[in-house]
């Protein structure tokens, strides 16, 4: 009864925190439904297209979440919203951490490609996508989603969705750049703004375990020699167990996990608009307490034992990135970008010394382009090339001086050219684009795309038809090699999908689409072993169906998605 009573007050005190905080700081909550389904779906982005279009136009199956929509779902991570998208499916990996798999196919490792502000946030040393207690919606915009592959336009690691997400201060930055443009005789006697607000968001589950994330955000613009200053900072700190539940082994063994699996996410974000440069800072600490290894420790060492003590696991991300583009004239653009990123990914400490340290960069540079042909026709291309190294200094589950072809460093190289062509014809809008890539490890490859899209009033469909490969980054491959099972032949996928879409009124929409993709030569885990291999063929192939309805302020959104899992002989 007391420990009832307890959670009771601590429920209480929480709500009316939150609740002062809520009125007292939130810039946008009175508008939280501000954004009706029709206004939505004229949203016009670029994640797909060459130029910004609408989510019924872009040539592929994409899927947007507002502002509005997010700070309406709850959601604290973006674990937490990507389980609201079809296809989306949230599960467990090694250590504890937590991945995602899209439309039954798991896609931890280099299949799934997130990118916030531009720079690219999966780890170097798998190409993992680590999520749990990361990536605070505190500090989200808006989420723009490929849900199928995006091999073509952003390389060797979107093979089955990219999520593109967009921060707090970096679309305020954008926001005054359209502001200032628009009304540059009325700035200029506002020399310096500056805009601030602090979040803090928490629950309280039935075991008494809580989560809590504080959030503070300062966006503003300063004259410096008559050229205008534009810059957000941005800092969230969180805290909190990542479950209260009971974890159960393969061998009945059992583990509480409340008070056993704390998570502390730090994240630092800076974004710099000036002289017409775009600069951005990103920092990110992600760290994780694992009594679980790979799930029974006793499957790989000997004696069985059991973790009884902590083992820290953590994530390191830090990067800059500069951007600048030029517009020639009205139909020609250009964009150049340098994007440099450090890491420390899947480093341990704990007990039987179990520690791993390594650390990863890579240096990138993005020219790309858009060149308007005529009113109906434009044509974008580009090319990149990085430059990526690993060095491991210690481990316990392999030899470090030998990890990487009897050495304890390595490099890559990785070259690309890429192009897609829209075309506006009376039977639709196609859409024809290939990647043709170059990676030291993988080879070189080519992917096309081909897309058609139809509007009618309040109809649309889309036939899409996608290639995409995999790029295994430098333990995925080293940890095939240490088990004498050699990653030969690169990871290849094929999709075909079919879209279509029917607008009741302003207020109530349906989507549904069909897929079928063909994966051929699967890299993945195999937890037997403790190492990457390949796995064979197989395919998956399933419907997503998605409402959304809208009356006053209740909004209602309703998806239901089917795959089937079926092995190529």
């Amino acid at each position: 009864m007391i420990c009832k009573l307890s959670a009771i007050i601590k429920f209480s005190f929480l709500f009316i925190l939150l609740s002062y905080i809520f009125i007292s700081f939130s810039y946008a909550n009175d508008n939280v439904f501000s954004l009706s389904i029709e206004k939505l779906l004229n949203l016009e982005i670029d994640i797909s297209s060459n130029n910004k279009t609408t989510i019924r136009e872009q040539p592929s199956t994409v899927t947007i979440l507002t502002h509005d929509y997010i700070m309406s779902s709850g959601s604290r991570y973006l674990m937490d919203l990507l389980q609201q998208v079809p296809g989306f499916w949230i599960g467990t990996d090694t250590i504890g951490t937590f991945s995602t798999s899209f439309r039954g196919v798991w896609g931890m490792e280099a299949k799934i490609l997130l990118i916030i502000d531009g720079i690219e946030q999966n780890e170097l040393a798998f190409g993992s996508l680590a999520l749990g207690a990361r990536y605070p919606t505190s500090n989200i915009h808006q989420v723009e989603i490929i849900r199928g592959p995006g091999s073509v336009k952003f390389g060797g690691q979107a093979a089955l969705a990219v999520i593109r997400i967009t921060s707090l201060i970096a679309n305020q930055s954008n926001q005054s750049n359209q502001s200032n443009q628009s009304n540059q005789s009325n700035q200029s006697n506002q020399s310096n703004q500056s805009n601030q607000s602090i979040s803090l968001t928490s629950d309280l589950g039935l075991a008494s375990n809580h989560n809590i994330n504080l959030h503070y955000i300062i966006t503003g613009d300063n004259q410096i020699k008559q050229q205008k200053l534009k810059y957000g900072f941005s800092a969230s700190f969180g805290h909190g167990d990542y479950s209260d539940k009971n974890w159960t082994a393969l061998d009945a063994y059992q583990l509480p996990l409340k008070n056993n699996a704390n998570s502390k996410p730090i994240n630092l974000n800076v974004f710099l608009d000036i002289y017409q440069w775009k600069f951005n800072l990103q920092y990110e600490k992600f760290e994780q307490e694992d009594r679980l290894l790979f799930g029974d420790s006793g499957i790989f060492f000997s004696p069985n034992k059991k973790y009884t003590q902590k083992n820290h696991l953590s994530f390191l991300h830090q990067a800059i990135s500069a951007d600048k583009k030029w517009v020639i004239d009205d139909n020609f653009s250009l964009d150049i970008k340098f994007t440099y990123t450090n890491q420390k990914p899947w480093n341990s400490k704990g007990q039987y010394q179990h520690n791993v340290s390594r650390g990863l960069n890579r240096a990138r540079f993005d020219l790309s382009g858009i060149y308007n042909l005529s009113k109906k026709s434009n044509i974008f291309f580009g090319t990149s090339y990085y430059y990526e190294t690993a060095e491991i200094t210690q481990s316990y589950l392999f030899d470090p001086k030998v990890r990487y072809q009897g050495k304890n460093t390595a490099n890559n190289d990785d070259y690309s050219i890429y192009s897609q062509f829209e075309t506006q014809l009376d039977w639709g809008k196609l859409t024809l684009g290939g990647r043709f890539e170059d990676h030291e490890f993988a080879g070189n490859e080519f992917v096309p795309r081909v897309s058609l899209t139809k509007l009618w009033q309040k109809l649309h469909l889309k036939l899409v038809y996608n290639e995409a490969f995999k790029i295994p980054q430098f333990d995925t491959v080293a940890s095939a090699e240490n088990a004498n099972t050699p990653i030969t032949k690169i990871e290849k996928t094929k999709s075909w999908e079919v879209e279509t879409g029917y607008q009741f009124n302003p207020d109530l929409t349906i989507t549904s689409n069909f897929y079928l993709q063909k994966i051929n030569h699967y890299i993945g885990f195999n937890p037997q072993s403790a190492n990457n291999t390949t796995l064979g063929d197989f395919s998956s192939y399933g419907a997503e169906v998605q409402l959304n309805w809208q009356l006053n302020k209740l909004y209602l959104n309703v998806s239901y998605s089917l795959f089937a899992i079926e092995k190529i002989t």
